[in-house]
């Protein structure tokens, strides 16, 4: 018996639409998930400390933290919430020959106090440069014996006061502490802008804020 003809069937343009649409949307899928997972993990991983210290990530171009508004950074990466900013910037570096194109960056953590300072600081000896710096403070080196940091401030009292704190021998030799109005900063730009470092010095403000309270 003669087998009968089957006519040859095509897919419907519907189908074959429908399958592309299929194959480009996993596509983009799969190349969201490798930039995520690649490009931006820096991003997503700050994301997550962020939400998990009840902090907000707030993006490049962000305002400028008040206490260094004077200094015109332009903010990289900030992270905020209580009563504490983690951020990165960078400011002109008027100290090079080609001020007006050299940028200088710095990693700064800013924590609130319930005392008022004149603008005062600990500057790391070892580092060539500071964040200290930027606020042309008189330096007070028969003040400070130890080898780690020079005392730097607006008013000798404060400069004293902060020599003689508990601050000095807190403050790791690589970090610089600022007291400048009711805000304690802390510049860590050795270091790296990541979740560790900010959880070790989250610590370290907590250590150093109650004996900075009062104020001078």
């Amino acid at each position: 018996m003669p087998l009968a003809y089957v006519p040859a069937t095509h897919p419907s343009p519907a189908i074959l639409l429908t399958l592309a649409l299929i194959l480009g949307a996993s596509l983009w899928v799969f190349a969201t998930l490798v930039r995520r997972e690649t490009r931006h993990r820096r991003l997503v991983a700050l994301t997550r400390w962020a939400r998990s210290h009840h902090m907000r990530l707030q993006s490049a171009g962000g305002q400028a933290l008040p206490v260094l508004k004077q200094f015109n950074p332009k903010i990289r990466q900030v992270l905020s919430g209580r009563g504490i900013t983690l951020a990165q910037i960078e400011t002109a570096d008027t100290t090079a020959t080609a001020a007006a194109t050299s940028k200088r960056q710095w990693n700064v953590m800013v924590r609130e106090l319930s005392g008022a300072w004149p603008a005062t600081a600990l500057r790391p000896t070892a580092h060539n440069f500071s964040l200290v710096d930027l606020f042309s403070l008189s330096s007070y080196p028969s003040l400070m014996p130890s080898e780690r940091f020079m005392v730097f401030g607006a008013e000798a009292r404060a400069a004293k006061a902060l020599a003689e704190s508990a601050a000095p021998a807190l403050l790791p030799s690589d970090v610089a502490l600022i007291v400048t109005g009711n805000c304690l900063l802390l510049d860590f730009s050795s270091r790296h802008f990541d979740e560790i470092e900010f959880d070790r010095l989250i610590d370290l403000a907590e250590q150093l804020a109650p004996r900075l309270a009062v104020g001078q």
